[in-house]
């Protein structure tokens, strides 16, 4: 009996010395399996992040959470993409700006070589009006002499910088010599209202903003209409202002049409047929001149007409 007790009792010593190595065993390929993917993780993001960074890929941040070496690392290359992807987008944004720089250097010698071909012609046909101006004078033809020579003054206006500054006196004068033409050609069909005041003519304001509105009279009121029509100019002095109206007798506008006039800026619909100039050029150089945002108001009714009303400060905001 003593014998088999302790066979027994080294059966079951061999049974959980089986069992204590299975447990430690299991305990052990645990530990180096964490022990192992600890360090095999940080290492595969590390690839996996090099490998974006290889694609271009700047802007995925490297985040490994350990407190090792291997942290370190990975906080170090995280700069270097931060840093890498700035230069980056530096270097992109300069060689976007140099292109740009190029582009308009060559448009404005495109602008300056179609400006300097564009003055030749005029400046021969003004010497041609006035030449033709002094021969109908002579040849007793006064009217055609009149006539002639306000073309040329009209011109001769027109082929200032269109940065110039004038006063409002000298854009009243250019108008008359167009409204003088425009008597010519539309005799008893148009009729000029004039109301002004001349203490409002001595202000600065940009070059050719009156006539373009008169323009715009012309072509959508008085040439369309068999009767012709009525164009009205009224300068009015005030103390703080000179407000400026240009009206009509014609078919008016609607919302939409005068919205689309003043947001249109390319479509030649809209624009002058002398100046090649429209409301909305008008608008934005007024607006930059006076550093004045509310500074023109077109009212019109479908049937009753268009009134356009500037209103320019006394003060230009240099």
């Amino acid at each position: 009996a003593f014998y088999r007790k302790i066979i027994k009792r080294s059966d079951d010593l061999l049974k959980m010395g089986f069992w204590t190595l299975a447990l430690v065993s299991l305990m052990l390929l645990i530990f180096s399996f964490r022990f192992v993917n600890s360090v095999t993780q940080p290492i595969l993001k590390l690839t996996q992040s090099a490998r974006e960074l290889s694609r271009g890929n700047f802007h995925k941040p490297i985040e490994i959470n350990n407190n090792d070496d291997m942290s370190f690392l990975a906080k170090t290359l995280d700069t270097m993409r931060l840093n890498i992807g700035n230069l980056f987008d530096e270097i992109q944004s300069k060689a976007q700006l140099e292109y740009d720089l190029h582009k308009h250097k060559l448009m404005l010698k495109e602008s300056e070589l179609k400006s300097l071909q564009s003055q030749i012609n005029p400046h021969f046909l003004f010497n041609t009006l006035n030449m033709l101006s002094k021969e109908a004078y002579l040849a007793g033809a006064d009217k055609t002499s009149e006539l002639i020579s306000s073309v040329a003054g009209m011109l001769r206006y027109n082929l200032r910088r269109m940065d110039s500054r004038v006063t409002l006196g000298d854009e009243v004068e250019v108008l008359e010599e167009y409204l003088a033409i425009q008597k010519a050609r539309f005799g008893d069909r148009l009729k000029v209202v004039r109301e002004i005041d001349e203490a409002g003519l001595d202000i600065d304001v940009p070059i050719l903003i009156l006539q373009p509105l008169a323009e715009n009279v012309f072509i959508y009121a008085i040439e369309p209409s068999e009767d012709g029509g009525t164009l009205t100019l009224r300068v009015q002095s005030h103390e703080e202002h000179v407000t400026v109206e240009v009206s009509d007798t014609g078919q008016g506008m609607d919302a939409e049409q005068i919205e689309r006039l003043l947001a249109d800026t390319d479509n030649s619909i809209y624009k002058g047929h002398s100046t090649g100039i429209g409301i909305r050029n008008v608008l934005h150089r007024l607006q930059l001149f006076y550093g004045v945002e509310d500074i023109i108001q077109i009212d019109s009714k479908i049937g009753e007409g268009t009134c356009i009303t500037l209103t320019l400060p006394r003060r230009p905001k240099l």
